[in-house]
C-alpha cells in the first residue's frame, strides 16, 4: 500500500482571472463550490435501487467593493451581470494545477456597514464543469 504525503493548500498566494484581468487583490475569497444532488429510485423489489447524481458548480467571491476604481471587480461585475466570462481560478501561483471555467456573472451588493471596509459575496453559477489544467 503506498504512502500518500499531502502537499497542504496554503491559500495566500492565488490567481484569479476573470476576463483577461487578475482580480486577485480585491478578493479575499475565491471558492469552486460543488452543489450536488443525490436522489435514489426504490423499485418494488429489495434490490431494486436505482442511485443517481447530478453537480453543478459555482463560485463563490467575496471582494471589496471599490466604485472609484472604473476597471474594479464590483464595476466589472455590475456591468457585465448577465454575461458568460472566461476564468481561471490558480489556488497557489507558483505551482500545482489551475481551474478553468465560464461564469455566469451576477453583480455584488453596493453599501455596507458604517466604518468598515465595504466588502460583499456573491455565487457565480458556472457554465458547465471547471477544468483541472495541470502546470
Amino acid at each position: 500500500m503506498a504512502i500518500i504525503t499531502p502537499v497542504p493548500l496554503y491559500f495566500d498566494d492565488v490567481v484569479l482571472t476573470i476576463d483577461g484581468n487578475d482580480y486577485a487583490p480585491a478578493a479575499s475569497q475565491a471558492s469552486l463550490e460543488p452543489n450536488t444532488t443525490s436522489t435514489v429510485f426504490h423499485g418494488l423489489k429489495p434490490d431494486d435501487n436505482f442511485p443517481a447524481s447530478s453537480t453543478d458548480w459555482s463560485l463563490t467571491l467575496a471582494f471589496v467593493q471599490d466604485w472609484d476604481s472604473t476597471a474594479s471587480l464590483a464595476r466589472y461585475l455590475f456591468a457585465n451581470q448577465g454575461s458568460t466570462i472566461a476564468t481561471t481560478l490558480k489556488p497557489r501561483s507558483g505551482s500545482g494545477p489551475s481551474f478553468t471555467m465560464n461564469l455566469h456573472i451576477v453583480p455584488g451588493s453596493i453599501g455596507g456597514t458604517t466604518r468598515s471596509h465595504a466588502t460583499t459575496t456573491v455565487t457565480l453559477p458556472l457554465k458547465g464543469i471547471p477544468t483541472l489544467v495541470e502546470a
